[in-house]
């Protein structure tokens, strides 16, 4: 089926390169599998950790948690598991294969966003330009290419605003079938308010040009924009879940928060790559987006200089926003669907099972693992492990991954900002700050990085020396403490 827009005949069954749904879209997802198989910033957030004993103990108890089970400052305080759903794949993942199943399950995550979102693209774009696109949105969202629920969540992204631009392109009505993908989206993570914001832009540009069935439009629009939240509803928190975004939002101490500040530019990165083409073409006159578009992407832009996070957004979504203005800007090409494109598709399905089987045999790098900092912890007495630890921000996943309860760890929700604004005094070296928390909470021993001012500050803290170092960790006790491999009375 085609559909001509502005007198460009665009393919919308993916007829303008012969493969739209078919080869193409396989042979990127096996290959883009293949290769985060081995990509080692995969493993690179300690989040992850805590994130699969979070689904470890909901495959336990069989039921979300509601108060936080894991650290000893904010135990028992009310806690919800937002994303309790990709956190429960992941311990499944976890338990089949160990980390390696958590590498699989990411890559598998990773290939998947790649073939729908090449799948969509296909729809607007000759096969060259469509993978150039989808190199551009993979090259942005690199930067939160984590074994983390959001990556779960990124082929309902894509799923979800492939499904709008199509409506939009076909002047259709968004299919009902999109609120499942809602539905499993909101239980996986915090990026579905996105999802249930963005058909409000499509809705304003549809209404716009309705003409005589504006009426209709506004109504078939705003219906489904009404099902997509009753949708969202649909998780163990009811409002609260659908509410939970916004409240993180508001947090103050995000601030500080590594992927929650500004993107930097102190050196090249695929975001100003984009931005400067997309310069280059808007002052040119080369490319031009009706208004609404043109918005969206304004704001998907200032949310990715905003919250460095928000790169995958601009990426994934704003190479969805603007396919079909570039469609138009080129001429029309006639199917040429090829008899080598099956063939492609068996040689990288080959590929991705033997990449697969290479990631299986060949062990992971300890320190990407954890196993590194697994051995570190089991060097530390085990009297002392159970009494209370001040600990580096980075570091509290790992630590309740094996059994120590932290300080502080990432759930900023679950800490507030009153809280973290105290941590953070103390993370930066405040020493009245560091003094009252190793006495209001009884800090036996501490852990943090090497660089980190907590460390230099107990060094020259009489009462307090240097249990364990190992790599870029000190592990730092009070001088009562046994040294390691002495056994506890």
């Amino acid at each position: 089926m085609l559909v001509r827009v502005a007198g460009t005949s665009i393919a919308m069954t993916g007829e303008r390169t012969g493969y739209g749904l078919g080869p193409g879209p396989v042979i990127a997802g096996c290959i883009v599998f293949a290769l985060v198989l081995f990509l080692p910033a995969v493993l690179n957030d300690g989040d992850t950790l805590w994130q699969i004993r979070t689904g470890e103990w909901i495959l336990d108890h069989r039921a979300v948690p509601s108060t936080d089970p894991f650290s000893f400052t904010a135990g028992g305080r009310r806690w919800f598991a937002h994303e309790w759903l990709a956190e429960t794949i992941m311990a499944l993942a976890f338990r089949t294969g160990g980390m390696v199943g958590i590498v699989v399950l990411a890559a598998g995550a990773t290939g998947l966003t790649a073939a729908l979102l090449l799948r969509f693209l296909l729809r607007f774009l000759p096969g060259l330009y469509a993978v150039l696109f989808l190199v551009l949105a993979l090259a942005n969202a690199a930067s939160s290419l984590l074994a983390r629920p959001h990556l779960l969540a990124w082929p309902c992204l894509v799923l979800w605003c492939g499904g709008l631009v199509t409506a939009r392109a076909t002047r259709t009505l968004p299919s009902l079938w999109l609120l499942p993908v809602m539905v499993l989206w909101v239980n996986l993570h915090g990026s579905f308010m996105f999802g249930l914001l963005l058909p409000i832009g499509f809705l304003l540009e549809a209404a716009l040009e309705a003409g005589e069935q504006r009426r209709r439009v506004i109504l078939g629009w705003s219906g489904f924009i009404a099902a997509a939240w009753v949708a969202a509803l649909i998780n163990p928190e009811f409002w609260a879940g659908v509410m939970f975004p916004v409240t993180m939002l508001g947090m103050q101490s995000l601030a500080w928060i590594g992927e929650w500040q500004p993107t930097t530019f102190g050196s090249p990165q695929p975001l100003e790559l984009m931005i400067l083409a997309g310069l280059a073409l808007g002052l040119s006159g080369t490319l031009r987006l009706p208004p609404v578009r043109l918005l969206l992407l304004l704001v998907l832009v200032h949310a990715a200089l905003a919250h460095a996070r928000n790169q995958q957004l601009l990426g994934i979504v704003g190479m969805l926003i603007i396919a079909e203005s570039v469609g138009r800007m080129l001429p029309g090409q006639a199917a040429t669907a090829s008899r080598s494109w099956p063939r492609l598709a068996i040689a990288s399905a080959a590929i991705a099972a033997v990449a697969l089987a290479a990631r299986i045999i060949f062990p992971l790098d300890p320190e990407r693992s954890g196993e590194a900092f697994a051995m570190l912890i089991n060097r530390v007495p085990v009297a002392l492990r159970d009494q209370p630890v001040l600990n580096g921000y980075s570091l509290g996943g790992q630590l309740i991954f094996n059994g120590v309860r932290p300080f502080v760890d990432s759930r900023a929700d679950l800490y507030g900002d009153a809280f973290l604004d105290g941590y953070r005094k103390i993370a930066s070296g405040d020493q009245a700050a560091l003094d009252r928390a190793l006495t209001d909470y009884a800090v036996q021993w501490t852990i943090f990085h090497t660089h980190d001012p907590v460390v230099g500050i107990l060094d020259h803290m009489p009462g307090w020396r240097r249990l364990l170092e190992a790599d870029d960790i000190i592990i730092q006790v009070r001088a009562a403490e046994p040294a390691p491999g002495t056994k506890s009375q």
